[in-house]
């Protein structure tokens, strides 16, 4: 899985996927096997009487048996579930696996090695930037800015300010991202405050259209001119930016 959203994103064999993971929706492999298994634990509880597991089920739900039903019944996803299995079925238990991802996502967000995840959305949902209208090099370098790639860790000097590397926080700098996107400076990184903002549905207000038809084209000339410095390259004028 890990090799798999590497080489979708093109990443390399070393690329941290916490990111790629949280823009697609997916949950982690350790994540993965606790779902699987409550689902198990679920379908094992709700068996005809006549079942071999039903008979089975009073002596390997105990500690004493050593059984593997009692091993993955002490995963923190099943756990939440124990108070509920009276009443526990297919719906309760989404439910609750939702928190439980909501809920170590969260944990993930706050860990200071994961300062990228910090910056994305705060709810597990696909990243609309994957599949918004717009052209291919614009979701490129929407995609590139989440992952840290544009600019990367393996940063050039500034084309502007020879000085300087141009790091994510000198882009901010150089590009003037806070007065061209309208957000006050006291926020750390505009450009990924308003990317996660974009919507996950058709606006229906007028304000709410008119906010993106201004803004949009400003973000995408704004990674149109730091993909062009990253590269060291001056960049030209974008041609009709984000009317995709």
């Amino acid at each position: 899985k890990s090799e798999y959203l590497r080489r979708i994103f093109g990443g390399s064999c070393r690329s941290s996927i916490k990111v790629m993971l949280q823009l697609t929706k997916l949950p982690t492999m350790t994540e993965c096997t606790h779902i699987l298994q409550a689902q198990f634990l679920l379908r094992s509880l709700s068996l005809p009487d006549d079942a071999l597991l039903t008979y089975l089920l009073p002596h390997i739900r105990l500690f004493t048996s050593h059984s593997q039903w009692y091993t993955i019944s002490k995963t923190p996803l099943w756990k939440r579930c124990t108070q509920y299995t009276d009443i526990l079925g297919k719906r309760l238990l989404k439910k609750i696996r939702l928190q439980y991802l909501q809920d170590n996502l969260e944990q993930r967000r706050t860990a200071r090695s994961l300062n990228l995840l910090s910056l994305c959305r705060l709810t597990i949902s696909l990243d609309p930037i994957l599949w918004l209208p717009m052209t291919r090099l614009e979701r490129s370098r929407c995609i590139r800015w989440h992952l840290g790639w544009l600019p990367s860790y393996n940063t050039t000097r500034c084309l502007r300010h020879t000085s300087q590397l141009l790091t994510k926080q000198h882009a901010i700098y150089c590009l003037d991202m806070h007065h061209r996107l309208h957000i006050p400076k006291s926020i750390t990184d505009p450009l990924s405050l308003l990317l996660n903002k974009l919507p996950t549905r058709k606006p229906r207000s007028f304000q709410t259209r008119s906010f993106w038809t201004i803004r949009w084209p400003v973000i995408c000339t704004i990674l149109h001119k730091l993909d062009y410095l990253y590269h060291e390259k001056e960049p030209p004028s974008p041609f009709d930016p984000g009317r995709n």
